[in-house]
């Protein structure tokens, strides 16, 4: 076989991996042949709930499961888990304010314990509503964006905040503030400030 053909087929393959309807998952099994890459079996590991959930409520998993439906919902492609190393992550349509070319090899994720607050936005043009997850003051840029670089995507790799679109936003954001609660953290729901 000539080394030209060879080219043209791995081309082919790779070509046709970008067009398939199932983007793969950052974390998942295509990263187990890298040396030192992250073991899939470690996304969503119970390890990092650090709380019961109170009787009568969902459990870690389920609520994981909930807010990545709700992601899923809106974008197929989007994806909710909590990372190897038990940080809350998003990936899709996330910080569009900031990312205006969005790859599905980028995510954006947070420890749980540096979230001040989980926020529902609703938004009256595109009626596409939204969570944004706010940093603590202790913590001001703990949202950071990992994954494969985009050249044409110039933006900041950190930020104090992460936003993503969700349905039905506000019961995602309580169920959002609740994940965080049995991961240690104490986000609160966003609201105005007392005089």
């Amino acid at each position: 076989m000539r080394a030209g053909s060879v080219v043209a087929i791995v081309v082919a393959l790779i070509w046709g991996a970008g067009c398939s309807p199932e983007h793969p998952h950052y974390f998942g099994p295509q990263l187990a042949w890298v040396p030192d890459a992250p073991d899939p079996s470690l996304i969503n590991s119970v390890a990092f709930a650090k709380r019961e959930p109170p009787p009568g409520t969902p459990g870690y998993l389920d609520t994981i499961r909930y807010i990545d439906n709700g992601v899923k919902y809106i974008d197929r492609f989007a994806e909710f888990f909590v990372s190897f190393d038990g940080q809350i992550c998003f990936r899709g349509l996330v910080n569009r304010q900031a990312a205006v070319f969005e790859t599905y090899q980028n995510y954006w994720c947070m420890p749980p314990t540096a979230v001040n607050n989980v926020e529902g936005l609703q938004d009256n043009v595109s009626h596409v509503n939204s969570v944004r997850l706010w940093c603590t003051l202790d913590a001001p840029q703990c949202a950071q964006r990992f994954g494969i670089t985009n050249f044409l995507d110039e933006t900041s790799p950190i930020a104090n905040s992460i936003t993503a679109q969700t349905v039905p936003y506000k019961r995602q954001s309580e169920a959002l503030q609740y994940l965080i609660y049995l991961m240690g953290g104490n986000a609160r729901q966003s609201g105005r400030l007392g005089r």
